[in-house]
């Protein structure tokens, strides 16, 4: 067997959610910043994502977060997101991933080890790590993410049979629909995955249909419902309608519905807001400022949540010899 392709990654899960890091392996990618870099990988070695996220080297919830190197002068790396679906401007859970492994395995520069920048294709994102008392791993990791803010404060959408949906649409990085579980009779717990993914899809070809922007094409549907904790406030799931949904409470979206709540008045500056996902796993949001931009406002978000290290993997590809190199994908 030779191989022609090698890529290294460490492994993380964000409170459930997995992200699979690339740390070598990509081919030089040209770009004048990480977006560019993003877009022109997605054009040329899409085959790379497909590889390390189906089946038999990831699955349908696997997502992976390539560190290339940064173009804004303040960024320490660059990161671009991508899973079995599609490729998102901005990923909480994978940058807490991201936070959380860089540092543990010392790529972060010493002097900038409590917090540092990173370049996405959303915009610039500051991490801060939070140290165990001997400072001796990331107990768990903050993330100051891109502006959030409301695009519609709430729209009515018809699905199958269900009448009269109320939807907010916010965005945290990425552009989310945020609907109530109950309106459709579903609990967010994992049997009611395929119902969840399902109904998704058509949330977000009805929502699409009614706000009629390009930008502003809905990225991930979020579920929210009573909690399962008494120290949370809602319990969570997203779900693009074609992939798997998401297994942690969602760092961008967490971030789309702090601004939602801001917005309407029921969130002050300061206070936690806690999101327990759909395997239980929690993020505390809070909103740090809000800020005035082209007469709307914007929200300045802080997520924390916990990562921990899975693996270190050196993943091979054989691409003379082996019939499945390019991968499968079972949702």
């Amino acid at each position: 067997m030779k191989f022609t392709r090698i890529i290294e990654t460490v492994d993380t899960h964000t409170a459930g959610e997995p992200t699979r890091i690339i740390l070598s392996g990509i081919p030089r990618l040209h770009g004048a910043s990480v977006r560019e870099k993003r877009d022109y990988f997605r054009e040329n070695y899409d085959y790379i994502r497909t590889r390390l996220t189906y089946e038999p080297r990831g699955h349908a919830g696997m997502l992976c977060a390539a560190v290339v190197p940064p173009s804004a002068p303040e960024a320490d790396f660059g990161i671009f997101y991508m899973d079995d679906v599609q490729y998102l401007d901005m990923c909480g859970h994978a940058t807490i991933g991201v936070g959380t492994a860089l540092q543990e395995i010392g790529l972060v520069p010493a002097a900038h080890k409590d917090a540092y920048v990173i370049e996405t294709p959303a915009g610039l994102v500051t991490i801060h790590n939070n140290f165990n008392e001997d400072k001796t791993f990331v107990e768990s990791c903050s993330i100051q993410n891109v502006n959030s803010y409301v695009i519609e404060n709430e729209i009515c959408i018809n699905v199958d049979d269900i009448e009269d949906i109320p939807v907010n649409v916010a965005y945290g990085g990425n552009v989310f629909a945020i609907v109530p579980a109950a309106k459709f009779n579903v609990e967010i717990k994992p049997e009611n995955a395929q119902k969840i993914k399902y109904y998704s899809a058509k949330i977000r070809q009805a929502c699409d249909k009614i706000i009629g922007r390009e930008e502003y094409r809905i990225t991930l549907v979020q579920w929210f419902d009573t909690p399962k904790f008494p120290d949370s406030d809602l319990r969570v799931v997203h779900s693009s309608g074609y992939g798997s949904p998401d297994r942690s409470p969602g760092g961008t979206g967490t971030s789309a519905k702090l601004a939602w709540l801001g917005e309407n008045g029921l969130l002050p500056i300061g206070q936690p807001f806690v999101h327990e996902g759909i395997v239980d796993g929690k993020f505390i949001g809070k909103i740090k400022d809000i800020i005035e931009v082209d007469g709307h406002k914007e929200y300045v978000t802080e997520i924390t949540g916990q990562a921990r290290i899975t693996g270190f993997h050196k993943f091979v590809f054989d691409e003379k010899d082996d019939p499945l190199v390019e991968g499968f994908l079972f949702e």
